[in-house]
């Protein structure tokens, strides 16, 4: 159900800075679940009204609750655009646990943006790497951990469920990633693997994506001005390759020489579909025309 906004007086109009949020006082209870019973593990429920929010009652916003050794706390708070914000933090055995998320004003749920999340992190100790909710797309939501190495997301969509996995070295200069899609029986529709590392003076990254019965992957590595790279995909009986050579002169000038082995012209010229003349009537110019070349130098200058 989606949060109807806040009244307020005719010709304001709403504020969308984090001052504009209120607290909304919150109430808890527990739910003592029983695996022979009920099924359900034990646990505490958060409740609030967003009407109750005043800026005068922060002391009773917070709801806290123990249970069976834990400690687990909530707050929660809504702007004057109908957005709402909440975090809800535990404590178990020793450790923390922080998830944080947010509503728009029909009842969606949304990712939080990083000041939201420093507001709602104020209001009690937190991990340095808490669960938020997130989107990598319009058309899914999730969650992932936040902060320290590695970061993990579980997104789910209309049909999909995607798993995401961020990690880097310590010194900061090796950074690997992997995204895997699957239905909701497990079939892996989408995958891609990136892997990079960086010295000095150098750097080596590669890829590796398919999508369906596409296959893509990549491998670059480039030292000083000198940078080489390599592509090959596969859709079907088709491929692709392709390799690249390219030095930087300047900062405003690179030379590159290309292969493409398997690019071939088509058996009959393509049609002429688009008789216009470029002029000041006509703004668009024609399109470029193809460009079937297996070997190519292109000089490359930035204008200032």
């Amino acid at each position: 159900m989606g949060l109807a906004p806040l009244t307020r007086p005719t010709g304001q109009t709403p504020q969308t800075d984090l001052n504009s949020y209120r607290l909304i006082p919150l109430s808890s209870c527990p739910i003592l679940g029983s695996g022979a019973e009920s099924g359900l593990p034990s646990g505490v429920v958060f409740s609030g009204r967003s009407f109750e929010a005043a800026s005068d009652n922060a002391l009773s916003c917070c709801g806290r609750y123990n249970l069976r050794n834990s400690l687990h706390q909530g707050v929660a708070a809504i702007g004057d655009d109908g957005h709402l914000i909440f975090a809800v933090n535990s404590w178990v055995s020793g450790q923390r646990c922080t998830v944080m998320g947010a509503f728009d004003p029909m009842g969606k749920p949304v990712a939080p943006t990083k000041p939201q999340q420093d507001l709602l992190g104020k209001y009690f100790q937190s991990p340095e790497r808490p669960i938020v909710l997130d989107s990598k797309a319009k058309s899914d939501i999730g969650f992932k951990t936040n902060g320290l190495n590695p970061n993990v997301g579980v997104y789910v969509g209309n049909k999909t469920i995607i798993f995401d996995v961020k990690a880097r070295s310590s010194d900061g200069k090796t950074e690997g990633s992997a995204t895997i899609t699957t239905d909701f029986n497990g079939k892996v529709q989408d995958q891609l693997y990136e892997l990079s590392t960086k010295g000095n003076n150098s750097s080596l990254s590669g890829s590796y994506e398919r999508k369906g019965t596409q296959t893509a992957e990549s491998l670059k590595a480039s030292w000083d001005k000198w940078s080489l790279e390599g592509k090959h995909s596969r859709d079907g009986t088709s491929r692709n390759r392709e390799l690249n050579l390219s030095y930087r002169a300047t900062d405003k000038i690179t030379i590159k020489a290309s292969w493409r082995p398997d690019v071939k012209p088509p058996s009959a010229p393509p049609r002429i579909t688009d008789y216009s003349i470029f002029s000041a009537t006509n703004p668009n110019p024609p399109p470029a025309p193809p460009n079937y070349s297996n070997y190519m130098i292109t000089l490359e200058i930035k204008l200032p």
